[in-house]
C-alpha cells in the first residue's frame, strides 16, 4: 500500500494498475491493438507477450531476454520504458538479491584457480615426458668407460682375440694385427634387453673398422656375428673408440682393417 501512494505522488502513469503486465495491457487496449495484432507488429511471440501481461514468469524467456521484451513492448505502446522495465522487474521479483551470494563468490574464486592448475598439469606432463626420454637415451646409448693412459688395460687385440677364443671364432686378425694400436678411450656396449628373446648365453659380434689419422674410427662393418639382433649395439660402440694415431717417420697415417670381438653376456 506504502509503494502504491509513493507512484501516485509522484504521478506513476502505471500506478493505478496492479502491476507493471496490467500497465501494458491497459495501454494496449487503449489503442485498439490485440495481443496478435502487437506479437506481429513488435515481432514478439503472442505468448511472451501474454505472460508479460499476465505478470507470468513460467512462461517467459530467461531474464535478459525478458526484460529486452519488456522494453521494447513498453516503447512500441509509447510509454516511457525505464520506469515500466523497474516496476516489471520489481513485481516479478527479478530485482530480488540473489538466493545463494555466497555460493557465488565461491564458485568464481574456483574459476579464478583453474589456469593455475592448468598450467601446474602442463609441467608434470612435460617432466614425465623428459624422464621417459632421458630413461630411453639410457637404455639406447652404450656406457663409456674412458681409459685415459691406458695403464693396467690389456691391449686390444689381446682382449679381442680372448673374445674370439671364448666364441669359438678363431680371428687371424684379431691375434695378430698388423698395427699394435693403443685405445685412448673405449666404450663397451651396452646389451639390448629387446634381444632376449631367442638369444644364447652369449653372443658375439665382430666387426671390422679403419682408423684415420686423428685416431678416429671409420668404415665400421659387421664381419662376423652370431646374432644379428646384436649387430646394432656393437656397431655403436666401435663407433665411439678414438686409438692413438699410428705414426710413421713421425707422421700421422691411417689403418686399416683393424677388428674388434664384442660379447654380449645375457647374465650382466
Amino acid at each position: 500500500m506504502e509503494d502504491e501512494r509513493l507512484r501516485r505522488r509522484n504521478g506513476d502513469p502505471g500506478a493505478r494498475h496492479a502491476h507493471a503486465g496490467a500497465h501494458l495491457a491497459a495501454a494496449r487496449e487503449a489503442r485498439g491493438l490485440g495481443l496478435a495484432e502487437a506479437a506481429a507488429r513488435t515481432h514478439i511471440k503472442q505468448d511472451h507477450l501474454a505472460a508479460i501481461e499476465a505478470l507470468d514468469p513460467a512462461g517467459l524467456p530467461a531474464r535478459p531476454y525478458a526484460l529486452g521484451f519488456v522494453r521494447a513492448y513498453a516503447e512500441f505502446l509509447g510509454l516511457e520504458a525505464g520506469p515500466v522495465v523497474a516496476r516489471f522487474k520489481e513485481d516479478i521479483g527479478y530485482a530480488a538479491p540473489s538466493v545463494y551470494p555466497t555460493a557465488e563468490k565461491f564458485q568464481a574464486a574456483q574459476d579464478a584457480a583453474q589456469p593455475a592448475s592448468r598450467e601446474m598439469s602442463l609441467w608434470a606432463v612435460l617432466a614425465i615426458i623428459l624422464f621417459m626420454i632421458w630413461c630411453a637415451w639410457q637404455i639406447a646409448l652404450p656406457r663409456e668407460l674412458a681409459a685415459p693412459d691406458g695403464a693396467g688395460a690389456p691391449p686390444d687385440d689381446v682382449a679381442g682375440a680372448a673374445a674370439a677364443s671364448a666364441a669359438g671364432l678363431a680371428s687371424p686378425a684379431v691375434d695378430a694385427p698388423a698395427v699394435d694400436l693403443r685405445v685412448i678411450e673405449r666404450v663397451e656396449p651396452v646389451y639390448p634387453r629387446t634381444c632376449d628373446a631367442g638369444a644364447g648365453p652369449v653372443e658375439t659380434v665382430e666387426v671390422m673398422f679403419n682408423v684415420d689419422a686423428q685416431g678416429r674410427v671409420t668404415g665400421e662393418q659387421v664381419v662376423r656375428t652370431s646374432n644379428p639382433c646384436f649387430n646394432d649395439a656393437a656397431l655403436n660402440a666401435v663407433r665411439r673408440w678414438t686409438f692413438e694415431p699410428h705414426r710413421v717417420e713421425g707422421a700421422p697415417r691411417a689403418v686399416y682393417d683393424q677388428r674388434r670381438a664384442f660379447d654380449f653376456d645375457r647374465r650382466f
